[in-house]
């Protein structure tokens, strides 16, 4: 098989995309924020999330996983908060679609904030957040997932790597941006480097008997960021997204890959939007914004012909420009994978 990457424009990989959702029977309005989703991450370089998971969820649809025609219902709980039950569809229209109200929430009381159940995978959690910065609030956004954490002192994992994200308007480039999970990298990364043939660093990933490995087709589990400190973060997350949402939690929640494609994934996330001009003026804020990531970025390096040193969201910014001009570079496998089913 030809190991050869494909620039692919972005128009073309929304077009196939959209085809391929279509086909399977995805309503209209679900489509487009899990088109918008997946190529707006695959431009920003965040490729375990981008694209390459279409075959995925159009393999959910089909099983029954994803719910193509969803009744999602919304219930205000009280000033500032929500609930939204997915219906079992696309995390990322469950997403758009909770931030809508969060929004809605933070404009009448200066923070909103709406817990989700009954959703599935999804993807860039940034995305979501980004749509309070364009109404020039902050975003948050938190999902849980898989149990894949090597808990610390045990053998076995009980979280999953639950990513966590702040996004915040700045004054003169896109927003601040911080979208990250409780380890180093993401299964869908080590599935990634799995098929590509490549080994990864050390620190990153244990077997299943919790013994460090750098062979990712032995990889089953994760090793969490500063060890009790990540491990603590992912509980964090699944109290905001599990407990609250009364999803399963830690070793519960279902598995992405692994599970029967007829199984709901029963996640849940949780979105929040908080209004700064109820604290102080947005302009200044913004500049401040500004003027804070520009001082880091001035900060020595050791090294500027290796590394820059940049604040979060600085290499997707980066990769964005690129990508928007030269297309989204997909391998051989997952341009077929794609094109097969749009």
């Amino acid at each position: 098989m030809s190991d050869d990457v494909k620039y692919i424009p972005a128009d073309t990989l929304r077009q196939m995309a959209h085809d391929a959702l279509t086909k399977v029977g995805v309503r209209e309005d679900v489509i487009h924020p899990v088109v918008d989703g997946l190529v707006w991450t695959s431009l920003r370089g965040i490729d375990s999330h981008g694209i390459r998971l279409l075959p995925h969820y159009v393999e959910g649809v089909k099983g029954g996983r994803l719910n193509p025609d969803p009744k999602m219902v919304f219930e205000r709980t009280a000033a500032a908060t929500g609930t939204l039950d997915a219906d079992h569809t696309f995390g990322h229209a469950a997403g758009v679609e909770a931030m809508k109200h969060a929004i809605e929430l933070a404009r009448e009381s200066g923070i909103g904030a709406v817990s989700v159940r009954n959703s599935s995978h999804c993807g860039a959690l940034s995305y979501f957040a980004k749509a309070a910065a364009e109404q020039e609030m902050i975003g948050m956004a938190f999902t849980h997932a898989t149990a894949r954490v090597k808990s610390p002192g045990s053998s076995r994992a009980f979280f999953g790597n639950n990513p966590l994200c702040l996004v915040a308007p700045m004054r003169d480039e896109a927003p601040f941006s911080f979208d990250a999970a409780t380890t180093s990298t993401t299964f869908n990364a080590v599935k990634a480097a799995a098929a590509a043939g490549k080994s990864l660093p050390p620190g990153l990933v244990a077997d299943a008997d919790g013994n460090e490995t750098t062979d990712p087709t032995k990889a089953e589990q994760l090793l969490p960021i500063g060890d009790y400190k990540g491990f603590g973060l992912s509980m964090m997350v699944d109290i905001l997204c599990a407990v609250l949402s009364g999803m399963p939690n830690g070793n519960k929640v279902s598995k992405m890959f692994g599970d029967p494609m007829s199984k709901k994934r029963e996640l849940g996330q949780f979105y929040c939007a908080l209004r700064i001009d109820a604290f102080r003026d947005i302009e200044e804020f913004k500049a401040e914004m500004q003027e804070m990531a520009e001082r880091v970025r001035n900060e020595p390096a050791i090294d500027p012909e290796i590394r820059r040193v940049m604040v979060p969201g600085d290499p997707e910014k980066h990769c964005w420009n690129i990508r928007n001009v030269e297309g989204v570079p997909t391998s051989y496998h997952d341009y077929i994978s794609i094109e097969k089913i749009s």
